[in-house]
């Protein structure tokens, strides 16, 4: 439960005393005027003390969780009233995991050794046991009235607002992309004068194209049905080689403006089961492509899959090696290595085969080894909702 927890800021995350944030909070409540102000914001604001944890929480907050008075909220810090995924792995709680040095709330809040940011940062969050994924504008402020034990942290959720951004770069960039080529293709195929083999060739690049341009809008429709609980698991005989054929092969026709090969490892077990096929070829292609994008010119990139005991597990590897950084934030919705507002790929892995597909999603990454993403997935699953 421990392994992730990050010693330098440990130390300095000793929770005080619950009659002694019942004092901090009563100061608070009894201020009418500081209570209606706080109130009136239509982001969420907390009062925080020095040990990061909630002393007054606004209606807009609570209002958002869900509960029902402050009692539910007081004394946790932001991401254990939020229910991060991360929080859970520290008995100190939200702040003292290797993942929180990379979140923006860590970074907004002072410490005793580092005062408050008042730079705007932004905080992911993925929520224990629901697996939504919520975007977070954050910053700090000294509480008025000059208590220094005590400060302002303001959330403002961004989530849509990334969510936007992401479908104009990702989405519209990609499809103009694919119909710019499958213009440029078919005004060739019409304006000139082709040998058979040509024309056929073409013709071929042509249908590979619009297989793509339906993929990414699938794609996109699958992803924002699976955020809004509308996607619906339709489970069906599937089998497993024949899978990673399908992958391969798409990866390997030569439309996919990459060099490196996809090769199914020799080992790959040949069987059958039941479960969403529609939904695990998009998880094994979402591998593959990061497989892909991580590899150099004429790089291989192997696939492959294995039996798990009851399961059946299923991996990509390549010889890349991810930074630690980027390892810690891989899941995460609005993350990317790619730049601002890109790639989808890792989170929308995550999100369909655990939530959906009932099954595990984890990696290995070092320079010795290579990066292995794998997906462990049940032989069975029941047609139904999350």
């Amino acid at each position: 439960m421990n392994e992730h927890l990050c010693p330098s800021d440990a130390s300095e995350q000793q929770r005080c005393s619950q009659v002694e944030i019942e004092n901090q909070s009563k100061a608070i409540s009894s201020n009418r005027q500081l209570r209606e102000v706080l109130d009136a914001f239509p982001g969420f604001v907390l009062v925080l003390n020095h040990a990061r944890q909630i002393v007054f929480a606004n209606q807009a907050f609570l209002h958002f969780l869900d509960a029902t008075s402050l009692a539910e909220v007081l004394g946790k810090k932001p991401g254990d009233a939020l229910a991060c995924e991360h929080a859970v792995q520290s008995v100190l709680g939200c702040g003292t995991t290797v993942f929180c040095s990379t979140c923006g709330a860590n970074k907004a809040t002072p410490l005793l050794h580092r005062p408050a940011n008042d730079t705007p940062q932004e905080c992911r969050i993925r929520q224990e046991g629901s697996g939504k994924s919520f975007d977070f504008r954050v910053q700090t402020a000294p509480f008025p009235g000059g208590n220094d034990s005590l400060y302002l942290f303001f959330l403002t959720d961004i989530s849509h607002e990334k969510r936007r951004r992401a479908l104009e770069r990702i989405f519209f960039h990609d499809v103009a992309n694919i119909a710019t080529g499958m213009v440029g293709l078919s005004r060739t195929l019409c304006d000139k004068k082709l040998d058979a083999k040509k024309e056929q060739q073409f013709k071929n690049v042509l249908h590979r194209y619009a297989h793509r341009l339906a993929d990414e809008v699938e794609a996109q429709s699958a992803l924002a049905a699976a955020e809004n609980n509308d996607l619906h698991v339709q489970a069906a005989p599937c089998e497993s080689l024949a899978l990673l054929e399908e992958v391969a092969a798409f990866y390997n026709n030569g439309g996919n403006n990459q060099t490196c090969r996809v090769e199914i490892g020799a080992d790959a077990v040949a069987t059958e089961f039941f479960t969403d096929p529609r939904l695990l070829h998009r998880i094994l292609t979402n591998m593959t492509k990061n497989g892909v994008e991580a590899s150099p010119p004429e790089g291989v990139v192997r696939i492959g899959c294995e039996q798990a005991g009851s399961d059946l597990e299923f991996w990509v590897h390549n010889q890349g090696c991810m930074p630690e950084t980027v390892q810690l934030q891989i899941f995460q919705r609005s993350f990317s290595t790619k730049g601002t507002g890109r790639g989808l790929g890792t989170y929308s892995i995550k999100l369909l085969g655990e939530r959906y597909l009932k099954g595990r999603v984890s990696f290995t990454s070092t320079p010795e080894n290579g990066t292995t993403f794998r997906f462990r997935c049940p032989c069975h699953i029941e047609t139904a909702n999350p």
